[in-house]
């Protein structure tokens, strides 16, 4: 494992500087304990928004209609025993029957507990659908519409060699459209992206021989539904961030790709109380890395990020190693970090951050 440390990015005004060593300062002597308590909506869409198509219709595509396919799940949970865990769970439905499941678990009261594996099992009779539901059935893992829709109570599970789990989630969160009507070009295509940021959870997860129960009143998951013409084929960092006991909840891309045209995307869409708002940035992958001695990439850590509207944020990896990785499979980190700054009137959260370097041996 290695960790380097480069000073080739500009430095943070000194101001600046001094608030995030205070927040860090103030972090370091308090207990690793998270507010995770979910959002208790009724009613998940704006009708004054503009989404160009049906969520129902979204959740339920086949992937032989889409070339890429993932139903992405972030838990953000505590046990009824006051442990807390960040739980990773991205399902991607192939059109050649596969579903490849990227999945880990990190312990949030000592994060040196770290599993990871990824899972690939033909589904169930070729279908992603059963009696007009959605129902991703393989061998190893799985995601069931519990409801008509496929949306208000959705179930996830998994099996994986160091741990396992069950979760039942309900769309009790209003739902963030990327881009602001919840469709916009990437690589080679158009790419549709919504998310329910902060759904109520619950059900059990085991590490090892010990079985823990969600406590439901302090865990979340954000759901988050992509799909379209492309996936990943350059670097990609994405960023779901959330700020607890506020409306605030952001979906942050900053990504390069090739195809018929370079494109560098980079925009952050802003769910708030009043609706969405699309904010411009200026980031910088600031000086720590990590390389992976499976893959041999190397991936940021911290990432300062100011933003058009005065803002700015700091979002850093809270430990070196979360990479999720498999023989030629996609290989990516899915870190949970801190966040810490100003934005919207918020000073402190976490994210779940995806990122592709772009480099290195698969």
């Amino acid at each position: 494992m290695e960790r380097t440390i480069m000073n080739r990015h500009p430095a943070i005004p000194c101001g600046m500087a001094r608030y995030f060593l205070t927040l860090a300062s103030l972090a370091a002597f308090a207990a690793a304990s998270y507010n995770f308590e979910p959002e208790h909506v009724q009613v998940i869409e704006d009708p004054n928004l503009p989404v160009q198509y049906s969520l129902q219709d979204s959740q339920l595509i086949s992937p032989l209609s889409t070339a890429f396919n993932s139903y992405w799940y972030a838990t953000f949970l505590t046990s009824t025993d006051d442990k807390q865990y960040a739980v990773l769970s991205q399902t991607i439905a192939a059109a050649n029957g596969l579903a490849v499941l990227r999945t880990s678990v990190l312990d949030l009261n000592n994060t040196e507990n770290y599993w990871q594996q990824i899972l690939s099992d033909p589904y169930h009779d070729n279908s992603t659908l059963h009696n007009g539901r959605l129902h991703i059935d393989a061998s190893t893992h799985g995601i069931v519409g519990l409801s008509n829709d496929s949306i208000s109570t959705m179930g996830i599970w998994a099996s994986a060699n160091d741990f396992a789990y069950n979760f039942t989630i309900k769309a009790t969160s209003p739902v963030l459209l990327n881009g602001g009507a919840g469709v916009f070009s990437w690589a080679d295509g158009e790419t549709r992206q919504w998310a329910l940021p902060s759904c109520e959870t619950s059900g059990e997860l085991t590490i090892g021989n010990h079985t823990l129960e969600v406590n439901t009143t302090n865990s979340l998951t954000w759901y988050d539904r992509q799909h379209g013409v492309a996936g990943v084929n350059g670097q990609f960092t994405w960023f779901g961030m959330q700020f607890p006991g506020s409306d605030i909840k952001a979906s942050m891309w900053y990504t390069d790709n090739t195809g018929l045209y370079e494109q560098h995307l980079k925009f952050i869409t802003v769910r708030k109380h009043s609706g969405v708002e699309i904010v411009g940035y200026n980031i910088t992958e600031e000086g720590a890395t990590w390389t992976s001695p499976r893959s041999n990439l190397t991936y940021p850590l911290a990432w300062p990020i100011w933003f058009d509207n005065g803002d700015f944020l700091r979002v850093e990896s809270v430990r070196d190693d979360q990479e999720i990785y498999a023989p030629g499979q996609l290989t990516a980190i899915s870190a949970f970090a801190s966040v810490k700054g100003r934005f919207f009137g918020q000073e402190v959260g976490y994210a779940l951050v995806d990122n592709v370097p772009g480099k290195g041996a698969t």
